[in-house]
């Protein structure tokens, strides 16, 4: 039986955190262990967040993968939920994280349902309007559809398009982040983006502190109730 590729895409000024590096390190048997193939594409010293993440699925694609992972650098996980969103059923799937504040925020937004409560799949994940791209799963199908909803944001020679999938800026009058801008497209293109709460995420701050969450577990706290 053929195995699945997942390509692993990370931009990066410099070089990565050290916790991003080891939590690469330990989710490499894991992935193995699966029955995965694997590369990990870095763009490095691009200021231009939209362009190296472009850079790098262009580069990704060249491998011809089953799935392609973006991660930001600053990122590190448990062993395992790296897997853990590879393996959970969609074309995109996120895992959310903390803001680096000593609030405790989620990034993203999830959709409410007619009660106000989140829309669940059986599986717990939770439909989503905007998420983050630092832990975001892509499957090629799904930029495969991007790329024939958006054909303005596709480029280079004819035989070897490339697509500007984060491309960002004003939209209606509000502007759009990279990663928001993204959702914000795939949601219109009739896509859905599901998010998985129980991850363990950490979020590293350039001064060394670090920015723990469970997304599942924060919306357990009963201190949340009003």
């Amino acid at each position: 039986m053929t195995r699945k590729k997942v390509a692993l895409c990370c931009p990066t000024i410099t070089r990565p955190y050290d916790a991003f590096l080891k939590a690469i390190e330990a989710e490499c048997p894991l992935l193995d262990a699966a029955g995965f193939e694997h590369q990990t594409v870095f763009e490095v010293g691009c200021a231009y967040i939209s362009h190296a993440r472009a850079t790098m699925l262009r580069k990704a694609l060249d491998w011809q993968p089953d799935i392609i992972v973006f991660l930001d650098h600053d990122l590190s996980w448990k062993p395992g939920d790296l897997l853990k969103l590879i393996q959970t059923e969609g074309d995109v799937i996120a895992g959310t994280y903390r803001f680096k504040t000593d609030k405790v925020e989620y990034m993203g937004t999830l959709i409410p349902g007619p009660d106000n409560s989140s829309i669940d799949r059986d599986d717990g994940c939770i439909l989503a309007q905007w998420v983050p791209a630092g832990f975001l799963k892509v499957t090629a199908e799904a930029v495969n559809e991007f790329m024939g909803s958006y054909p303005e944001l596709t480029y280079g020679p004819l035989f070897r398009r490339s697509i500007d999938l984060f491309n960002h800026g004003a939209h209606k009058g509000v502007w759009y982040g990279e990663d928001y801008a993204f959702s914000r497209r795939w949601n219109d293109a009739g896509g859905k983006i599901w998010v998985i709460p129980d991850l363990d995420l950490t979020h590293h701050g350039a001064d060394g502190k670090t920015y723990p969450g469970n997304l599942h577990q924060h919306l357990l706290d009963p201190a949340r109730a009003p």
